[in-house]
């Protein structure tokens, strides 16, 4: 585990953060209602896994990512997913053949919202200390998913408690979660409600020995 947090924000120390405050332990916090554009790199290899847009309630934990159609290396059909975790489960949507599968989520840990049992690092700034306009400070934290045997380095925003990024590792995925052009707020809600050929659709059991949660959905597309 600690290596893993040193050699994380060795990377993230050379993605720009040039000042370090020094940390008063802040309090753990919740992410607001969101929508924006989540991007996921493989780091073993660079692929680009998935970028598209995603809306996340926060009071009631859902998450719905629609891949982009920009993403053009995809031969299948674009990812669009809506993932209940207060109800353990999610939905693999196509709208194009209007089919549906429903299957359990393992997992309530997320690239979205500070897991429960993060642990504080540091607090730091990216960009410029002395000129308010050109920074951004932000908190690092670290933590492990006892569900996935998985660890992760991940960076909020200090105040709104903003996710930017993630790094998340198994021994069989390395993970970049990039989050950008967030709004606060989703003007769409219905964006979470189950298409009408979802509706009754039985839940289908995962094969032996395989665990479905939200990063090993974006590290098998």
């Amino acid at each position: 585990m600690q290596a893993f947090a040193v050699a994380a924000l060795s990377i993230w120390l050379c993605l720009g953060a040039t000042t370090l405050a020094e940390s008063h332990g802040p309090q753990h916090c919740t992410s607001p209602n969101m929508t924006g554009v989540l991007t996921v790199l493989a780091l073993t290899g660079g692929e680009i896994k998935a970028t598209g847009h995603y809306s996340y309630d926060s009071t009631d934990k859902k998450i719905r990512f629609t891949e982009s159609e920009m993403h053009l290396n995809k031969t299948e059909h674009l990812e669009d997913y809506l993932m209940l975790f207060e109800e353990g489960v999610f939905y693999d949507i196509d709208m194009k053949n209007q089919s549906c599968k429903k299957m359990s989520l393992h997992s309530h840990a997320h690239a979205l919202e500070l897991p429960a049992g993060a642990a504080h690092q540091v607090e730091l700034f990216l960009g410029s200390d002395t000129v308010q306009e050109e920074n951004i400070k932000v908190n690092i934290w670290t933590g492990s998913v006892p569900e996935t045997k998985g660890q992760y380095f991940l960076s909020t925003t200090v105040g709104e408690c903003l996710p930017l990024s993630t790094f998340y590792s198994t021994d069989s995925m390395t993970l970049l979660f990039s989050n950008s052009e967030v709004v606060t707020e989703v003007k769409a809600p219905e964006v979470f409600n189950l298409p009408s050929f979802c509706e009754g659709v039985e839940l289908e059991e995962a094969p032996e020995g395989q665990k479905n949660d939200f990063f090993s959905l974006f590290n098998s597309v």
